[in-house]
């Protein structure tokens, strides 16, 4: 009788252990969750900024533009490489 109490004292720890763990990666979860919106309205940001900076030197004739461009999607790829990266682990944590 006591080894059985003695078991069910242990197995109560551990669900305490993993209710605190569930407690814990729901925070983070939150906390992935509002910065990952917080990074896609940067992109959308960026996104607009840059459009309009196009527009601005649209007709200019030299390799301005061109460079501007090439580093603009040079940024917005990896941008979305990191929104990608931060979805996935999002998606990890949820199903855990």
């Amino acid at each position: 009788m006591q080894d059985m109490l003695l078991k069910l004292s242990g197995l109560e720890e551990k669900v305490l252990q993993l209710v605190e763990k569930v407690e814990y990666l729901k925070k983070e979860n939150l906390m992935l969750i509002e910065e990952n919106v917080s990074l896609k309205q940067e992109v959308e940001k960026y996104r607009v900024g840059t459009a309009g900076v196009r527009e601005n030197f649209k007709d200019r004739r030299d390799g301005t533009v061109i460079h501007m461009q090439t580093q603009s999607e040079h940024l917005r790829r990896e941008l979305d490489k990191y929104i990608v990266e931060i979805d996935k682990c999002i998606e990890l944590i949820n199903n855990m």
